[in-house]
C-alpha cells in the first residue's frame, strides 16, 4: 500500500491520488490564521489528462502516488504505438500514440526519454529539453532577404515544420527545443 501524506506536507514535485486521479503538485501554498486550521491550496497537473487546476486540500490525508521514471530509447513505431526499450534490461514497452501527440514531432530512432509509469499504467514520456534532429526539406534562401534574423520554413524528418535561419539546408542536423518546438542552433 502506498504511504499517506498530509496535504500541508505537499511540495512541488510530489505526486498523489485523489478520487481515482493522479496529480503532480506544481505549486503549493499554506496559509495559517490564528484561530483556524491552515488552508492548503495546490496548483496540480492531472497526469492522465494533462489538465492543470487549483485544488483546496485543507485537512486532507492523501495517498502518495509512486511514479516510476525509466530511461528508455525509442526503437520503432507501428500504427498505434511507439516502442521504447530499456537499454539495461532490454525490456520493451509500447506507448500509445495518443499519449504522444506533441512529443512524436521530436522522436527519432534512439531518442532517449523518461517513461513515466504508475503501477502498470503508462502516463507519458518526458523528452530532453533539446533534441538533435535532421532537416528533411528546407526552402531555398531568398536572395536579398538579409534582414536581421530572416527565417524560412523547414520540415523535420518527423514531418514537423519549424522556422530556421536562411543558412540552414536540407539534410542538415539542428537542435530543436522540445519545450516550444523552436529552432535552437545547428548541431555539430
Amino acid at each position: 500500500m502506498a504511504s499517506i501524506i498530509h496535504a500541508k506536507d505537499l511540495r512541488s514535485g510530489h505526486t498523489f491520488t485523489l478520487d481515482g486521479k493522479i496529480y503532480l503538485v506544481i505549486e503549493n501554498s499554506f496559509n495559517k490564521t490564528a484561530m483556524r486550521e491552515g488552508i492548503v491550496k495546490c496548483k496540480v497537473k492531472n497526469l492522465r489528462t494533462g489538465s492543470i487546476t487549483t485544488e483546496v486540500l485543507t485537512g486532507m490525508k492523501l495517498e502518495q502516488a509512486n511514479i516510476e521514471k525509466v530511461k528508455m530509447s525509442f526503437v520503432y513505431q507501428d500504427q498505434n504505438s511507439f516502442v521504447f526499450m530499456n537499454n539495461e534490461t532490454y525490456e520493451q514497452i509500447e506507448v500509445p500514440a495518443k499519449l504522444l501527440e506533441y512529443e512524436k514531432n521530436f522522436i527519432t530512432e534512439n531518442t532517449e526519454a523518461l517513461i513515466m509509469r504508475y503501477e502498470d499504467e503508462i502516463l507519458g514520456v518526458n523528452l530532453p529539453d533539446q533534441v538533435v534532429i535532421e532537416i528533411d526539406y528546407a526552402e531555398d534562401a531568398v536572395q536579398g532577404n538579409s534582414v536581421n534574423n530572416a527565417l524560412k520554413k523547414a520540415t523535420l524528418v518527423t514531418g514537423y515544420v519549424i522556422e530556421v535561419p536562411q543558412f540552414i539546408k536540407s539534410k542538415e542536423k539542428v537542435i530543436v527545443s522540445t519545450v516550444d518546438g523552436k529552432y535552437v542552433s545547428r548541431a555539430n
